[in-house]
């Protein structure tokens, strides 16, 4: 996942969010070791944790998780539509003489 998010540098973008040495994120991108919590935990924390989260917890059939995934689309969805209802009154006031 980190070589898809960061193609160019990913020891370093993945050491810094991770809070490890470069060094450390070469080792488990190279799969001679692996994260320890505290830097799993970093990493959830970062930009980039929803992502992790989704890899982690991608083929669970917890409710939980579903019911999670099921609110984060209902607020993208909700998002979108106020985005098209602000754009829908920007127009309808536009025809007004």
């Amino acid at each position: 996942m980190a070589r898809s998010l960061w193609p160019s540098k990913t020891a370093i973008n993945l050491s810094s969010r991770a809070e490890i040495s470069k060094r450390a994120a070469e080792l488990w991108l190279e799969g001679r070791t692996e994260p320890g919590a505290d830097a799993l935990v970093n990493l959830l924390r970062s930009d980039a944790g929803f992502l992790l989260l989704q890899q982690l917890m991608q083929g669970s059939g917890t409710r939980w998780w579903k019911d999670f995934q099921r609110g984060v689309h209902i607020a993208d969805l909700e998002q979108k539509q106020e985005v098209l209802r602000l754009q829908l009154e920007e127009i309808k006031g536009g025809m007004k003489p």
